[in-house]
Formats: structure tokens, C-alpha cells, sequence
């Protein structure tokens, strides 16, 4: 299928191909890490209108036609006619590519924020792609002869990799993971089919520059993926592309690399490091995203939440970080999604790595793959694309579908002609289920959508955390999250300190400031104007929110009003930590993953798989029994309603677990070690005999009670802070 110039005519106003090719060109690689890792987002999976649904280009991976059915393969009589033809589909592939080129230039000018201004172009572009990758697919053997086009092996590399940024940039936008899925399973078709591999790479350094991004962006999707033993291959081939690209061509940027790829070890080292390893090794496994379990119901009359928006606040400039991503950042982007369901396909391959095939392909390669499209989000909208999970059953259970006559004969030549519809929200099933129903309705949700924020100034925090509320529902929550540095109000001026204490304006975290141009500004003053003050979240107070603050003034967002009568609840940190770690915040880190932030402060690097499996077990029991007191012990309806939900509910537990198991700790002594809570809902819950009780079934059975009290001493009473004026104050 092609598409006529009359139908898409080119934009006067948008850049020629060559002008976007120079500029990406221009780009270092700092800014492609960048773009590739601060996802300025906004909601709303596209919804296509009526006309784009009907339209015969059904999604981005419907392959195409045999190569045998494809009008260069007829025989042509009248030579004019010919040549005419093939002019005409040269012309129509350049208008493509061109078009191409200029929608996907103009996705970095999309706002980040209001989803009918972006939904569009990238609507658009999605269209824009399927017709250039299904055309290029049909046409390949015409556009690779050097008398019509000199259509090179990476050019079409090139498309396949804009491909996987398109699926990337998407999840990024919607927070959700087929689509992150997808992107992997074009880039790593682009490796095993070796496009970017050839001669003229190392006397090119364009073609090397495409490649290393390529690296960089792959590593990044990897990263998001916890395909750890990828990223180490990744990262040794980058390294070596690296060598290469320093000798041969002695580049400008060749520093700016290095730092690159040293960055990029270290980020995946202090990831990876934490989790203990067995006797051969090998690193054990451990997820770290939302894994459906079978719990206690709740009451049938509490109201059921959703945490729908998130915002994640990250400014620690000495934490590691890979680009724009800190630790704390990375750990919390991964609890806010859910764990899909994947196996390795042995049978079919994805309807993605079909599409990249081709007559002079080899083989499609066998990919890992989700096979049941619920995993993703019921009802969840997609653009004109074709999912993995839902083509590949579709190509399995509807073979009509495969057009020519040696279709699935020759796995080169066979192309499926797959339609998928656009997905369904199914009918709410208003019976009471059981818990396995539960869990099936759970795993079907969405994740909430995030903006992910590095060093922001509090404008910024503002102007995010208000397009949220918007787009919060009346049965929605916002989860606001702040890693950060932070300091009390410490204004020279006692009077301009005591105003600020008496409205609210008392300290918290530090926000990105401007240099001043004024060398006699009070630098109390100053450090006021550039935090987030607990009284600047009251306006926001106006629904439900829910607030986790990672710093050492986190003390100061206790006991915020609750002016408006909304779900409220603030999880504090730790204003200090006896024992310091370089994979992130502890308390952070047990929201993350308690049973590899336990091996962090019980100093366990070795276990066998059997105790390894044995052991999540046991964690796994111990959530549960923190869940079964939580129901029984908290009463406030605001909390309840947060417990609805499946990610606030396993933060709840979490912290709770955490709390009980840093008590224990010999290190953790004092009350400015242990995290809280406002409103304090959870400490009777801390206190159960029970669950100090599994909490030393734990400990016993790493034979770590060396680190651990024995006693049962009570734990330390929480101390007065500035923020307590607040209440008073507001």
C-alpha cells in the first residue's frame, strides 16, 4: 500500500529531510541520553478517529504482501511503462521518507503536558511510519538497485530505529510497558540482524555516530527492562564501538563519549550490585514492578481509588545518576509499574520482528514476547499499531489472513496481513469475584501516568503537579514524590524568618535556583524563594494526594492541614541514616524492593538459589501479615481509600515493613533514623508482636542476628519539628 502525494501533501512549513539529518547530527550525546531518559510526559493513550480506524493501515507492524505479488515482480511488456512505474515508486518512498522525517523531527517541540496537543502528531507520525515500513518492505528489491535509489542496509537500520524511538517515546508519554516491549523488540532486531554492521562503518563517521546512539538508546530501554545480562553486552560492544570510533576518526566528542559509557557502568553497577549473587555468580533474580498477589478484600463499602498521576521529584546532584535519572528516580519509576507477564515464543515470532523482514532477510529472529495483551491495561487505546501480544495470537489462530501463494512456506517471504481492532474495554463485572478474579482485574489496570522530573524549579513542580489534579478523576489520587536536599528556613532577618515560620513557610526541599545578580541578596532569603515549603502544597490539597518525601528535612511536610477535607497522607524518610549505601536512599530502597534493601543493611552479597527462593517466600508471608494488620488496625476512611489501590496499598505495607525492620537494626537507634508517617496511622500496626515476630524469622534465617537487637526494646519517640507550627499557622 502506498500513499499519493495528493493525499499527503509535504508542509511548506516543515524542515527538508536533509536539514533534520544535520541537526540530529548536530546533537551530542548527552542530549540523546537525555532525551532517551526524562520522559516530559503527558496522559491519554491516542483514540483514532473514525476515518484513521477505517483506514486500510491497520498498524505499524502489518506486514506486507509477498514479495512475489509485488508489482516489480510482474512482467511488464511496454519498457516505458516500467520505467515510469519504478520513477513513480522511487518518488513515492522519497515523500515518505522525507514526510517522515519531518513528523518525527517535530516531536521534540510537542508540549509535555495536555494530551489533545500531542495526541495528534503523534497519531500522525505512527500513520506516517506504517505506510513508509510496509512500503519498503514491498519495494525492497526496486529500491535497493543503485540506478533507482541505492537503498543501503543501514538506511533501512535507520527507519527500524526511529521505529523503536517512536515506541519508547509513547511509553513514555502513556507509562505503559507494551509499548516499552515493543521498542525492545525492534531494537533488538536491529542487533541480531547486524544493520548498522558493515565496510563503510568505519569510513563513515555519520553511520558510526547512528550506531553509537543506537547503543546508547537500546541501553536505556534495557535499563527500563531489568535485562541485565543485555545491558553488560551492550554496554561491552559500546565500549569497543567507542575504541573504534576514537582512532579511526580522532572526533571532538570522543571524550564526551567516554564519559558516556562510564556513566552508563555505573549506573547499572550500583542496580545491580545490591542483589546478592550465588555460588557460581550469577545474579539471583528478584522483581522489582508490581507482581499481583492474593490478599485479605476489603471492605465491600470502602470506595475504590486509583492512583492515576504521579509526579517524581529527583534533585540530589552527588547521588549516581544516568542522565537525567537518579537511583531514588530509577527505584520509584519501577514500583509504579506492573510486572508483565512474558514468555520466550518458540513457535511464532512477534508480528514486530515479521515486519522487519524481508527477500533478502534472514530468518525472523525468535523474541521474547507477551502473550496476553490484559497484562498492559484493559480498554487501553493504542495508535494505528499493531500490539505484540494481540497480533501474534491473531497470526497463530487467524491463518486466512496470509495472502500469496507461498505465504509460510518460506519464513523470509511469509508476511502476515494482520488487522487488529482497536481494544475493547470490557463490561465491569459487578459480582463479587474471588480472589483470583481480583487479581486478574488488577493486573489489567493501567499504570498511572508519571512526570518524571530532574532538578525542577518549584515553578515547575507547580505547573506539573496542577496538570495532574486536572487530570484526576473524583475516584483518583496524585502521588507527589521528592528526592531531594533539603534545609529549614535560616533567613538572617529574625523578622523575615518568623513571618515565613508563621504562614508556613518553614523549609523542605531544595529546587533548582538561578544564579542572582544581586551579591547583597540575603542568602536565608534566597534559599526561602528556592523551596518547596510544605504550605505550597496545601492548594493542592484540594483532592486526594498522596506524598512520599526522601530527605533529610523531610520532617518538616508533618502535620500539613487538611483544609479540604480530601484523602491525605505524607510518608516522611529518615532525616538521617547511620548506614550509608551508594545504591540509593535505604528508606526509598524498601519501598523499592525490601528484599534486596535488607540484603543492603544486613551486608548480604552470597545465597544459594534455594534459600534465595525460600527467603522471598518468607518476605512475601510477611507483607501479607503487615496487609492483614493494616486492615485490622487502620480506621480512618481517608487511608482505607488509599489502601484500595494496588500500588498505594504495597507502598503502605512496605513502609510498615520497614519501619518494623529498621527498629531492629543495631545502627538504627535514634527517632531521626526511622521513617513516619502524617497522620500517624501506623504506629500501633509497627508495634504487633506478629510482625516482629516474622520480621526475626527473617533475620534468623540469614544468620544475621548480629546485626539485629535481640530485645524487644521499644523504639524511639518521635521528636518535635518546626513543622508542627503549621497546623497552627495555616
Amino acid at each position: 500500500m502506498s500513499a499519493s502525494k495528493e493525499q499527503e501533501p509535504a508542509s511548506s512549513a516543515s524542515p527538508p529531510a536533509q536539514a533534520t539529518a544535520s541537526q540530529e547530527h548536530a546533537a551530542g550525546p548527552k542530549a540523546i541520553i537525555a532525551a532517551a531518559t526524562n520522559p516530559g510526559n503527558s496522559k491519554a493513550p491516542p483514540q483514532p478517529t473514525a476515518a484513521a480506524t477505517a483506514s486500510q493501515d491497520t498498524g505499524l507492524l502489518e506486514t506486507a504482501v509477498s514479495s512475489a505479488n509485488s508489482p516489480e515482480s510482474k512482467h511488464e511488456t511496454d519498457p516505458h511503462k516500467t520505467a515510469e512505474r519504478d520513477r513513480e515508486l522511487v518518488e513515492e518512498f522519497e515523500y515518505l521518507l522525507e514526510k517522515s522525517q519531518q513528523l518525527f523531527s517535530g516531536l521534540s517541540d510537542l508540549p509535555e503536558i495536555g494530551s489533545k496537543y500531542w495526541q495528534p502528531h503523534f497519531q500522525r507520525t505512527f500513520e506516517v511510519y506504517t505506510k513508509l515500513w510496509k512500503f519498503q518492505n514491498q519495494h525492497r528489491l526496486l529500491l535497493e538497485k543503485p540506478e533507482h535509489y541505492g537503498l543501503k542496509r543501514w538506511e533501512v537500520g535507520e527507519i527500524a530505529s526511529k521505529i523503536g524511538q517512536l515506541y519508547y517515546r509513547y511509553y513514555l508519554r502513556t507509562s505503559e510497558t507494551n509499548y516499552l516491549q515493543e521498542a525492545f523488540v525492534f531494537y533488538d532486531a536491529i542487533r541480531e540482524r547486524n544493520y548498522f554492521k558493515g565496510e563503510q562503518e568505519v569510513r563513515n563517521s555519520a553511520l558510526m555516530i547512528k550506531k553509537l546512539r543506537y547503543y546508547a538508546r537500546f541501553i536505556v530501554v534495557c535499563l527500563q527492562m531489568n535485562n541485565t545480562l543485555m545491558m553488560l553486552q551492550l554496554l561491552e560492544e559500546v565500549k569497543s564501538l567507542i575504541d573504534v570510533y576514537s582512532t579511526t576518526f580522532n572526533p571532538v566528542d570522543k571524550m564526551e563519549w567516554s564519559l558516556v559509557v562510564k556513566e552508563m557502568a555505573l549506573f547499572m553497577q550500583a542496580v545491580c550490585s545490591p542483589v546478592p549473587v550465588d555460588e557460581g555468580g550469577l545474579t539471583l533474580p528478584v522483581s522489582y514492578r508490581l507482581v499481583p498477589r492474593r490478599r485479605a478484600r476489603m471492605d465491600r463499602d470502602v470506595s475504590r481509588f486509583r492512583l492515576q498521576e504521579a509526579v517524581v521529584v529527583g534533585n540530589r546532584p552527588t547521588q549516581i545518576k544516568f542522565s537525567e535519572l537518579t537511583l531514588d528516580m530509577y527505584h520509584v519509576l519501577q514500583m509504579l509499574e506492573r510486572e508483565p507477564s512474558v514468555h520466550t515464543a518458540s513457535v511464532a515470532t512477534t508480528p514486530a520482528t515479521e515486519a522487519m523482514s524481508a527477500n533478502t532477510e534472514p530468518p525472523p529472529i525468535t523474541a521474547t514476547t507477551t502473550t496476553d495483551s490484559s497484562v498492559f491495561g484493559e480498554g487501553a487505546k493504542s495508535p494505528e499499531i499493531s500490539e505484540s501480544a494481540s497480533s501474534a495470537i491473531m497470526a497463530q489462530e487467524k491463518p486466512a489472513n496470509l495472502e500469496g501463494n507461498n505465504a509460510g512456506s518460506n519464513p523470509d517471504t511469509a508476511k502476515s496481513d494482520i488487522v487488529v481492532s482497536e481494544p475493547k474495554e470490557k463490561p465491569r463485572d459487578k459480582a463479587e469475584g474471588s480472589n483470583e478474579r481480583d487479581m486478574d482485574r488488577a493486573v489489567r489496570r493501567p499504570n498511572p501516568h508519571k512526570y518524571v522530573l530532574y532538578q525542577p524549579s518549584v515553578s515547575q513542580i507547580q505547573v506539573y503537579l496542577a496538570n495532574a489534579f486536572r487530570e484526576v478523576g473524583e475516584q483518583g489520587c496524585v502521588l507527589l514524590y521528592l528526592s531531594s536536599d533539603g534545609q529549614y528556613a535560616n533567613a538572617t532577618d529574625e523578622t523575615s524568618k518568623t513571618i515565613a515560620a508563621q504562614n508556613g513557610y518553614i523549609g523542605g526541599v531544595s529546587t533548582m535556583r538561578r544564579a542572582t545578580s544581586e551579591a547583597n541578596q540575603d542568602r536565608g532569603v534566597e534559599q526561602l524563594i528556592h523551596t518547596l515549603h510544605p504550605a505550597d502544597l496545601v492548594p493542592f490539597t484540594r483532592k486526594a494526594l498522596f506524598l512520599i518525601v526522601e530527605s533529610e528535612c523531610s520532617m518538616a511536610y508533618r502535620n500539613i492541614p487538611n483544609l479540604f477535607n480530601q484523602p491525605l497522607l505524607c510518608l516522611l524518610s529518615p532525616t538521617t541514616y547511620p548506614v550509608q549505601t551508594n545504591t540509593g536512599n535505604i528508606y526509598t530502597f524498601f519501598l523499592h524492593s525490601p528484599i534486596v534493601a535488607f540484603c543492603v543493611i544486613a551486608q548480604i552479597t552470597t545465597m544459594s538459589a534455594g534459600k534465595w527462593t525460600q527467603l522471598h517466600r518468607m518476605f512475601d508471608e510477611f507483607e501479607d501479615a503487615v496487609w492483614d494488620v493494616l486492615l485490622a488496625q487502620v480506621s480512618d476512611a481517608g487511608v482505607r481509600k488509599f489502601m484500595s489501590d494496588d500500588f498505594l496499598r504495597q507502598i503502605l505495607i512496605r513502609h510498615v515493613l520497614c519501619c518494623v525492620v529498621l527498629e531492629l537494626h543495631v545502627e538504627f537507634t535514634r527517632a531521626e533514623h526511622l521513617p513516619q508517617s502524617s497522620p500517624d496511622h501506623f504506629q500501633e500496626a509497627i508495634k504487633v508482636p506478629s510482625l516482629k515476630l516474622k520480621a526475626r524469622d527473617i533475620i534468623e534465617f540469614c544468620a544475621v542476628t548480629d546485626i539485629f537487637r535481640a530485645n524487644d526494646s521499644s523504639p524511639p519517640e518521635p521528636q518535635q519539628h518546626p513543622a508542627d507550627v503549621i497546623s497552627t499557622a495555616l
